[in-house]
C-alpha cells in the first residue's frame, strides 16, 4: 500500500506509525476473510473528499440561539 496519508500537523514518524496500524488492520481483515484483494485495491484507488469547512456546516443549522425575539405590536 502506498503512502496515502498526509496529516500536516503530525511529524513523519507519527504518520508512519498510523500507516503501520492501518496496514496491520487491513492484513487482519484480509486473513479473517472480511476483505478481498480486489476490495482493498478499490479502497486504495478511492479519492478522498475533504471535510466540509466549519462555515459550510454552520449554514445548515438554524440560527436559533441568536434570533431576535419579536414582541407583539402595541396600539
Amino acid at each position: 500500500m502506498s503512502d496515502f496519508l498526509e496529516i500536516k500537523c503530525l511529524e513523519k514518524k507519527e504518520q508512519d506509525k498510523i500507516l503501520k496500524e492501518v496496514d496491520k488492520r487491513i492484513s487482519e481483515k484480509k486473513k479473517e476473510g472480511l476483505l478481498t484483494e480486489k476490495e482493498i485495491q478499490e479502497i486504495e484507488e478511492m479519492k478522498l473528499q475533504p471535510l466540509p469547512d466549519i462555515l459550510d456546516v454552520q449554514s445548515v443549522y438554524k440560527d436559533i440561539l441568536f434570533k431576535k425575539k419579536v414582541k407583539g405590536k402595541k396600539k
